[in-house]
């Protein structure tokens, strides 16, 4: 601990001389809902917004309303968080979750409005993965700034016939974000392109087929929340009114006039900062509240044995092989010339050591 202690200490001190100088606050929307996997996917995020060098506020939007599953989740990063409840439930449509989704992101800026926080606004899906450079690389936004994510979309099911020699001029970059020219400008987008997966992607949460992203996500974005307050001072004319949307926003390009003001972030968009997922589980599966196994699991192998038979089986009567009378095999021992000579040597040991004692008594006679 005391090593992790310096560690910690001396990587603050670098932040201090080459970081940000005035790290601004991180304030992070997060639309959620209890399912199988969403323990999974939100203790993930969870733990990047742990490991996060800045403060930090985590608005965590539950469809279905407040729930004590996703209480006790979040309630162990200790962080600060604002947890409220939406009254719609999840539908099983993807298309219809996108939706959703972007309802409540809507639902918590206004909640960033309300309550003024200063920082910069992130949207973290609870089954994304961040890099922790993510976090320094948002500091340098000044209103509205734009990564590149990658989305994590199997190809198995797409066309292996299709023209090869097309797809090698035309190859398809699971990446979504900004693309800039040669004075690192912006000229345009990366898009993740869904022809191949025509007809063959996933419609409801229960198929088991690739589930494609949208367009823009909203998690290739953050801006400045003042840019949300009704009094800020030199907020910007392209800008929209948050109260006058109430629909599906696609993404934050939505919430503009003028999609040239964005600003490409983690090296112009060269840099992927975080990654795009969805795998969930079938809607009618199982799992204990808060993943808690209470009562306990039926035992079904007992702790001082094992499934396995303790001793072979033993054979048939008629696989027994016949067992014989062998008549003993008497092994006669023979010398070797080797204990002849020992026994030679010993004894010529003995006659010298005889024919000394008897000299030795004859001279003192």
């Amino acid at each position: 601990m005391k090593a992790h202690r310096i560690l910690e200490r001396v990587q603050k001190e670098q932040r201090l001389q080459f970081g940000v100088k005035d790290p601004r606050t991180i304030i992070v929307v997060t639309p959620t809902y209890v399912r199988t996997f969403q323990a999974l996917h939100l203790t993930g995020v969870m733990h990047s917004l742990m490991a996060a060098p800045y403060d930090l506020v985590w608005i965590v939007v539950e469809a279905g309303g407040v729930s004590n599953e996703t209480a006790s989740l979040i309630e162990k990063s200790g962080l600060k968080t604002i947890h409220v409840g939406f009254n719609q439930r999840m539908p099983n449509s993807w298309d219809e979750r996108h939706k959703l989704e972007s309802i409540m992101r809507l639902h918590a800026l206004r909640i960033v409005r309300e309550k003024k926080l200063d920082g910069i606004v992130m949207f973290a899906d609870d089954s994304n993965m961040h890099s922790m450079e993510l976090f320094d690389e948002i500091q340098n936004v000044k209103w509205l700034g734009a990564v590149s994510v990658g989305i994590l979309a199997t190809s198995a099911n797409i066309d292996e016939s299709s023209d090869r020699k097309e797809e090698e001029e035309n190859p398809r970059m699971p990446i979504q974000g900004p693309a800039c020219n040669a004075s690192n400008m912006l000229a345009g987008w990366h898009t993740f392109n869904t022809l191949p997966f025509a007809g063959k992607s996933a419609v409801n949460i229960d198929d088991r087929l690739t589930v494609l992203p949208r367009k823009f996500e909203w998690s290739g974005f953050v801006l400045n929340s003042r840019l949300l307050w009704k009094d800020g001072k030199d907020k910007p004319k392209w800008i929209k009114d948050i109260d006058m949307m109430d629909g599906d926003v696609g993404s934050p390009l939505g919430l503009i006039t003028d999609p040239s003001v964005v600003e490409p972030l983690g090296s112009c968009g060269r840099q992927v900062l975080l990654w795009w997922l969805r795998v969930e589980a079938r809607t009618d599966s199982k799992f204990p509240p808060r993943w808690i196994i209470d009562p306990p699991l039926d035992i079904t192998i007992p702790s001082k044995r094992t499934p396995w038979p303790d001793a072979p089986p033993e054979l048939p009567d008629k696989e027994k092989p016949e067992m014989g009378i062998q008549e003993p095999v008497v092994k006669h021992t023979t010398k070797t010339r080797t204990s002849k000579s020992k026994h030679r040597s010993k004894r010529k040991h003995e006659t010298r050591t005889e024919m000394r004692v008897s000299t030795r008594h004859s001279e003192q006679n």
